[in-house]
């Protein structure tokens, strides 16, 4: 190969490549302004049923993420908690005192003290007291999660864009999506 035609050929780039430059430059033009066209509104809106107590926001506020925007009446959501709480602690030591009582009657049928009916029995009364503090245990987390869901916030930093949500508003989404806050993005 001579000079000339290596020279040439370090100059001047296939047109191969060329069109991948451009493509290369399109594709980051385009992820540039991809945030820009994602760019809208966003209706948000309860997930559980209750009564707005408060709003926190006004159009034309800025948020930063997890901020909360509007409240629902926190006592229905309080009490069920509460009493979820409660049914979970007898549930914790009923299963305890199957666990105990367990353990006594298989000492007993071990020292030839009780029939092997009376061990069947106290092995279903434990199996009976799991399985109530399993249903127990997951009353008081979905109790939790509806307390937590109580306050609306925001899934990402952005602008309220409206707020149709006013205190004393019945919320239903069982019934209808009811828009409580807009946020722009």
């Amino acid at each position: 190969m001579d000079r000339m035609t290596r020279r040439s050929s370090i100059a001047r780039p296939s047109r191969a490549a060329g069109r991948a430059a451009a493509l290369l430059l399109v594709a980051l033009g385009a992820a540039t302004l991809a945030p820009a066209a994602l760019a809208a509104d966003r209706k948000l809106a309860f997930a559980v049923a209750g009564v707005v107590d408060k709003v926190l926001v006004r159009s034309g506020q800025r948020v930063a993420a997890g901020a909360p925007l509007a409240q629902l009446d926190p006592a229905p959501f309080e009490a069920r908690a509460a009493a979820a709480e409660a049914a979970l602690a007898a549930a914790d030591l009923d299963l305890k005192h199957a666990e105990e009582n367990l353990t006594r009657v298989r000492q007993l049928y071990d020292d030839l003290s009780t029939s092997g009916q009376a061990l069947e029995e106290a092995e279903s009364r434990l199996a009976h007291a799991q399985a109530t503090q399993l249903r127990a245990k997951a009353r008081s987390d979905l109790a939790a999660w509806r307390r937590d869901r109580a306050t609306l916030r925001a899934p990402r930093a952005g602008t309220v864009a409206a707020v149709p949500a006013y205190p004393g508003m019945v919320v239903d989404p069982r019934a209808a999506i009811t828009t409580a806050v807009v946020l722009s993005f």
